[in-house]
């Protein structure tokens, strides 16, 4: 860019979609530290996207916090959105993968009592901010009229995937206080139950809303294609979180068995293989179209992948069938090369200000994905 971009037009024009790389990166990091027990070589990965995804977390709140400071109508502008408001619960999910990141990967260097502390904090500002965020975005949508089929794509499953990713970091912490604080387990087990409700019966819901969409209309511009891919983000999510729920209840005693559970988180990861075909179609299809332009939309490709290969992890842990670890590999394969990619191309549009300020004025702009 030939102008440098000021500091006043980042925060006016600061996307609440820029925490979808915390998503990401953090998911990553939980990926290569699963995947090191066998391959050890990525441990120092994994504690290298550690501490990047903690830098990116409390780097991007800087310009969040002061955009709701000194430039509140353009908070409300994106709130009052169908499409971008969405993106605002990014910011919670994103603390809570950071806090799962410092349990999983932290334990080894940081102190548990620092950890503990993180994790409390960001459970607690992710559960109101995600169920703040939750209600608001539906309330909008009711309020608003004619919400037309080019506002209507994946990207409405965030807000779901934010009230299903809280007893990510909810299993964990409950699991802690098994042994010194019981009631306190129990509460935070009841509340991740609640939440893990909220996104699943809304993910349900919102699925006959968008594939009705795509089956009566033509297929969005290629710049939507990364959000076909949020599709794994509750399914990913639901499965880990399903099963980290039936161990947490059978260890506090509300259920005896967490098998049927563990099936039916199953069934879901199942329901994946479904959605990362026709999403690997779709996406297929744009490019021999004519190519998918980057933008900041790009991360909605890495944090649903990252959740959709932990739990096929997960799987693998729970099965021991071999083709479930080399599948989770290739998964692996995949969402590395598309992090790396995305990464790169973020850093350039931040360092030359493409991804600072409003594109030209293109569909894309239109419905604000960007």
């Amino acid at each position: 860019m030939k102008n440098k971009v000021k500091f006043s037009e980042i925060i006016k024009y600061f996307s609440p979609a820029w925490y979808a790389s915390v998503m990401g990166t953090g998911g990553l990091a939980n990926v290569f530290y699963m995947l090191s027990s066998k391959m050890h070589f990525l441990k120092s990965f994994a504690i290298s996207l550690f501490f990047l995804n903690i830098l990116l977390f409390f780097f991007l709140l800087i310009p969040w916090i002061l955009r709701w400071i000194l430039a509140f109508d353009k908070v409300i502008e994106d709130l009052k959105h169908p499409v971008m408001s969405n993106f605002f619960v990014t910011m919670p999910i994103g603390g809570l993968i950071l806090g799962t990141n410092f349990f999983i990967i932290g334990k080894e260097f940081i102190s548990m009592s620092i950890i503990l502390g993180f994790g409390i904090f960001f459970w607690i500002f992710s559960v109101a901010l995600s169920l703040i965020f939750g209600v608001f975005v539906t309330y909008n949508m009711m309020l608003s009229e004619n919400i037309g089929p080019e506002l209507t794509n994946y990207s409405w499953y965030i807000t779901p995937v934010a009230s299903v990713a809280v007893p990510l970091l909810g299993n964990i912490l409950a699991n802690f206080y098994l042994k010194t604080n019981i009631e306190f387990a129990k509460l935070i087990n009841i509340i991740d139950i609640s939440f893990y409700g909220i996104g699943m019966i809304l993910f349900i819901i919102l699925s006959s809303i968008i594939l009705n969409r795509f089956i009566n209309h033509s297929m969005p511009h290629a710049a939507t294609t990364p959000t076909f891919w949020i599709i794994l983000g509750p399914i990913g999510i639901g499965q880990v979180t399903l099963s980290g729920i039936a161990d947490i209840s059978k260890k506090l005693g509300l259920i005896s068995s967490g098998d049927t559970l563990k099936l039916l988180s199953i069934i879901l990861w199942g329901f994946g293989l479904w959605a990362f075909l026709l999403t690997i179609i779709v996406t297929l299809n744009y490019i021999r179209r004519g190519g998918i332009p980057f933008s900041l939309s790009w991360w909605a490709f890495i944090f649903p992948l990252s959740a959709y290969t932990m739990s096929t992890l997960n799987v693998y842990m729970y099965t021991k069938i071999k083709l479930i670890y080399w599948y989770a590999l290739f998964l692996s394969s995949i969402l590395t090369l598309i992090w790396v990619s995305t990464f790169i191309r973020s850093l350039i549009g931040t360092l030359n200000g493409k991804l600072l300020i409003p594109h030209q004025k293109t569909e894309v702009n239109q419905v604000k994905i960007n």
